[in-house]
């Protein structure tokens, strides 16, 4: 017992003596890591912004209506308010605001939301920051109900989907009033492309039996003579509608050649001489239920080859282009000729170009 004993007490002495005063173990972030320092209050007179309303709410407003929203900023403080930045989100616009407010002196943020793009509720924001330490970011929110006092049926939204040259095309809408109330269609202009416009009110025998007050038809027109291309335009319907004096009708889709050539010219760009270069020319017939024929396909220059791939019968084709190796530097131009069997384009012409080195 007395040998146990005498060797507790050597093993504490060997492991040295517990102080009640350790240091205490480094902090968190590393050896020796100090501990951040506490942030300091900004000293001496400060801004102060206040707004108090940070919510504009317009109710119902008509489709199309420009709501002007003006916010009346305060500075609250004993010193300078200084406002960096305004920025709106999606669909709103910041019209105009004071950048510097005295202390103890209003200024104003005045913000524009166009409400033509949109139906129902809405709340849009507005960020604004400033130099007031304590705020400096507030938000600001513009809110209405959008309301069509006249209504485009089936939707204000015209497609062209499969539209091909030389063929015209016809799609028919309906103007009706929402409140029950009369009025008539003013004018009709489009924002551009080839359309052809016309209006009517409808009479008793094509009225919609559920709507009451004024209906009108209007039918837009792509003609035949209009060129290939795509249409992305607008048509401003001016009415007397006091609550809708404008309705905005887009018009969307393409005018598409009966024979299509994709690309439209073949450009190797900046090739080597030394091999054998090749690019792909498709031909479309967008005409359904024909059949298209090609002949005599011919090039121009000696260091171009060409080759007809039929790749469904009478109606798309696949030509070939080859740049023959150790062809002349410098610029190589030439022009595809086909013939076809569509009398509105019995020749196709597509220009060949490529830059040897």
């Amino acid at each position: 017992m007395r040998r146990t004993i005498i060797g507790l007490v050597a093993a504490v002495v060997v492991a040295g003596p517990v102080s009640a005063t350790a240091p205490p173990a480094p902090p968190a972030g590393g050896r020796g890591a100090q501990p951040p320092a506490a942030r300091k209050a900004p000293e001496g007179p400060q801004p102060v912004i206040t707004i108090a309303e940070k919510v504009k709410d317009f109710g119902i407003v008509a489709k199309g209506e420009k709501v002007r929203a003006t916010f009346e900023v305060k500075n609250t403080g004993q010193a300078p308010l200084e406002i960096s930045q305004v920025r709106p989100t999606c669909g709103c616009t910041v019209a105009d605001f004071d950048h510097t407010i005295p202390a103890g002196g209003t200024g104003k943020i005045v913000a524009e939301v166009d409400t033509t793009g949109f139906n129902g509720a809405i709340s849009k924001a507005v960020l604004v920051f400033s130099n007031d330490p304590a705020a400096p970011q507030i938000n600001l929110v513009i809110k209405a109900e959008v309301k069509a006092f006249v209504e485009v049926l089936p939707r204000p939204l015209v497609i062209f989907q499969s539209v091909l040259q030389g063929e015209a095309a016809t799609q028919k809408l309906t103007l009706v009033s929402t409140d029950g109330s009369e009025f008539k269609i003013l004018s009709a202009t489009p924002s551009g492309g080839p359309y052809e416009i016309s209006y009517h009110e409808l009479p008793a025998e094509e009225r919609m039996a559920d709507r009451k007050g004024s209906q009108w038809g209007l039918t837009v027109t792509v003609p035949a003579n209009a060129p290939d291309g795509m249409l992305n335009h607008k048509i401003l319907v001016k009415t007397t509608a006091p609550k809708a004096p404008e309705v905005t009708i887009n018009v969307t889709g393409a005018v598409r050649p009966v024979v299509q050539v994709i690309p439209s010219e073949v450009n190797f760009g900046t090739v080597a001489g030394d091999a054998l270069v090749g690019r792909n020319v498709m031909i479309n017939n967008n005409r359904q239920g024909t059949e298209l024929k090609l002949s005599d396909l011919a090039i121009d220059n000696p260091n171009f080859t060409t080759e007809l791939l039929p790749l469904q019968a009478g109606q798309k084709f696949q030509v070939t282009v080859t740049l023959k190796a150790g062809a002349p530097k410098g610029t190589q131009k030439a022009t595809l000729r086909i013939k076809t069997s569509d009398p509105a384009r019995k020749l196709l012409e597509v220009p060949v170009q490529a830059i040897v080195q």
